[in-house]
């Protein structure tokens, strides 16, 4: 786990190596492009668009689930691509088309009975930055700019796309001690 030095919130451990705390995270929530894809927008010459998601990430979101865990998706963009992935992964939410994805958390967790110590964001560009600071614990990909890195308890070793959504997936759930549990049960 790559955790970020300029961490923002209190989280250094008893050696003094800063780590976010995972204890209240309950819910996940990812942003689309860039995240959960490359951040390529593929169209066609007829104008349709696709976008490619990575299957580990997915199984990430499944198991989350399966160990309780609520999980959504926002995105500055709408897709139908992502609203029929957002569908097969069986995510709480899927909000689309949302520039202020502050305001757009505020009643989800409101709906959910939850606050800000209980919310995990990840996301990759300016209109993640918001939700970041408002998390309990922010993560965020190599790729993204240094200004939303700064936000970021963590920075994934996988990239948007490739594997970075299952890797924070792991992370939690170890953290959580409900990684150890769901492989003890297999």
């Amino acid at each position: 786990m790559n955790i970020n030095s300029n961490c923002k919130k209190n989280c250094a451990g008893p050696d003094g190596v800063k780590r976010p705390d995972f204890n209240n995270i309950r819910l996940l929530v990812f942003d689309v492009d860039g995240i959960l894809t490359d951040g390529k927008i593929y169209l066609s010459e007829n104008g349709a668009e696709t976008k490619t998601f990575f299957t580990r990430d997915g199984a990430g979101i499944k198991l989350a689930k399966k160990m309780g865990l609520k999980v959504g998706m926002l995105s500055a963009r709408k897709s139908a691509a992502a609203s029929v992935r957002a569908k097969e992964l069986g995510v709480d939410f899927y909000v689309e088309g949302c520039k202020d994805k502050y305001s757009a958390l505020m009643p989800l967790l409101k709906d959910f009975g939850m606050g800000a110590e209980n919310l995990f964001y990840m996301g990759d560009d300016i209109v993640d930055i918001e939700p970041m600071k408002l998390s309990a614990v922010s993560a965020t990909v190599p790729g993204a700019p240094e200004y939303v890195k700064a936000w970021a308890d963590i920075i994934t070793r996988k990239d948007g796309g490739s594997g970075a959504v299952r890797e924070v997936c792991d992370i939690i759930l170890e953290n959580k001690g409900l990684l150890l549990n769901f492989l003890n049960e297999l």
